[in-house]
């Protein structure tokens, strides 16, 4: 009996020490990983934000065209 709880102590130790490991080497990767995503992520300039801001008057002048084709033609829907 003391032989059978001294190799399931050892079999646990094992494993946890084995997933500590693999935890420690995860918590490396994912902390160079996001070194190396903040080193090479571009910031955004000031013409991909005047280009955004078209776009957006573009999506609201259509938007506001189809709505009100939308209630010229469903006039009985006003709201």
């Amino acid at each position: 009996m003391n032989e059978l709880m001294q190799e399931g102590l050892q079999l646990m130790a094992l494993g946890m020490g084995v997933v500590f490991l693999f935890l420690t080497l995860l918590i490396g990767v994912l902390s160079l990983t996001s070194q190396l995503i903040q080193k090479f992520e571009t910031a955004p300039t000031d013409a991909s934000n005047a280009t955004s801001n078209a776009d957006n008057a573009d999506l609201i002048e259509v938007v506001t065209k189809a709505v009100k084709l939308y209630r010229s033609e469903h006039p009985h829907r006003k709201g």
